[in-house]
């Protein structure tokens, strides 16, 4: 089952119906989470420039797999947090690249070199974070 949340209940409900009505619509992401086999974020929380957390990383438990699909940084507070309760982590360093893959293959009808393009992102990545060194953090790629 699939459980959203949304500061924007109707957006929330809307969304759920776009997925066929299989899921249910939270008042706050925590009371939930204990259950969850995994949780994402899928909010700009925890990127540069949006301070702050998503929900409360006390209700992460060791067997979750806890995906932030922010890679500015490429490791958030929240995924630090959920790594340092013994969740697996997932950063949005592979939802870019494959967004990318997606992109070249319906431009050009050629499927891409996709480990080229991981490499390519991460150096990117990499040379962004030495060009802002106050807002570097290390890959946590799953």
């Amino acid at each position: 089952s699939l459980r959203l949340y949304d500061r924007d209940t109707q957006r929330a409900r809307n969304l759920c119906a776009d997925l066929g009505g299989n899921c249910e619509v939270l008042d706050a992401p925590e009371p939930a989470a204990a259950s969850a086999a995994g949780i994402v974020n899928a909010t700009p929380i925890g990127m540069t420039g949006h301070d702050g957390l998503p929900m409360t990383p006390e209700v992460v438990q060791a067997h979750q797999v806890v995906a932030d699909v922010i890679y500015t940084p490429l490791e958030t507070e929240f995924l630090k947090a959920a790594k340092a309760k013994g969740a697996r982590t997932m950063g949005g360093a592979g939802m870019c690249v494959h967004q990318a893959v997606r992109a070249f293959e319906l431009f050009t009808g050629r499927v891409p070199d996709i480990a080229r393009m991981d490499r390519t992102f991460l150096a990117a990545a990499a040379k962004r974070d030495v060009d802002r060194p106050s807002q570097a953090s290390p890959s946590s790629r799953a």
